[in-house]
């Protein structure tokens, strides 16, 4: 399948190195269309990272993945399809107000589900945050593969958005999974409780948050409240692993206890 055989409809979002459009696939299903820009296909690293995501969209399948239906990894026909999500994104809704409590139980369920399905094979997602999270009917899907590294690779080159980046990432040191479970951790702090756990006006005060404040007690159940935040431990190695934490919380989900 090309690029041709869809038709746009209409552009979605431009990023800084791919558009992508609304358009409708060969069987008239909708879809998310991702092309690349001129630079990137030109760039030899650039078109390499776009090409990792096409094969890992493509050939990654768990429930709560963003699905690949299509792509060409590479040349002036370069496009990736994914599934099209309607509602955007959880970045989206947590605009609109704070999530019931059963619905942000299941929200953080998926996406730590997804996480550990990548883990467990050698994978980091490097940038887990809201505006990479897609709802769906009834479900919550980890998307935003192109900054997928295997948990071997000896560069120190790292993506992530500084609010959701792990201290030791500040310090230089190479991704982990501690530092995608922590990126995990502020996202659940985040749906759970409202607000984000560190706060900055700038980079640097945002980065002396994550390396040197506590995250603030929460008012959510005391076993999950004290989850919440050794998942947010400075060190990597006192961080409380992600599925850990996906147990305590789900514990707390039964029966459903009180937000606030």
């Amino acid at each position: 399948m090309t690029r041709r055989d869809f038709r746009l409809e209409m552009l979605l979002g431009l990023g800084q190195t791919a558009q992508v459009h609304l358009a409708r696939a060969p069987d008239g299903t909708r879809v998310a269309l991702k092309i690349p820009k001129k630079e990137v296909r030109q760039d030899p690293r650039l078109a390499e990272r776009f090409a990792r995501e096409v094969s890992f969209s493509l050939s990654l399948r768990h429930p709560h993945l963003v699905r690949g239906l299509a792509g060409v990894p590479f040349g002036e026909g370069a496009f990736l399809a994914l599934e099209y999500f309607p509602e955007g994104t959880l970045e989206d809704r947590l605009r609109q107000g704070p999530l019931p409590w059963e619905e942000a139980v299941k929200a953080l369920l998926h996406v730590g589900e997804a996480l550990g399905f990548l883990h467990e094979r050698g994978l980091l997602h490097q940038d887990v945050k809201p505006s990479n999270v897609f709802v769906g009917q009834g479900v919550y899907k980890l998307g935003d593969l192109g900054t997928l590294r295997r948990v071997d690779d000896p560069s120190a080159e790292y993506a992530g958005s500084p609010h959701y980046l792990a201290p030791e990432l500040f310090l230089g040191a190479r991704p982990s999974p501690a530092s995608d479970a922590y990126a995990f951790g502020v996202l659940a702090y985040e749906v759970l409780t409202g607000r984000r756990p560190f706060q900055g006006e700038d980079l640097e005060a945002l980065r002396m948050a994550h390396l040197l404040t506590p995250p603030p007690r929460t008012p959510l159940p005391p076993p999950l409240d004290r989850a919440l935040r050794r998942l947010l431990a400075k060190r990597p190695e006192d961080r409380l692993g992600l599925q850990a934490f996906l147990r305590v919380l789900a514990e707390a989900s039964r029966p459903s206890p009180s937000r606030r």
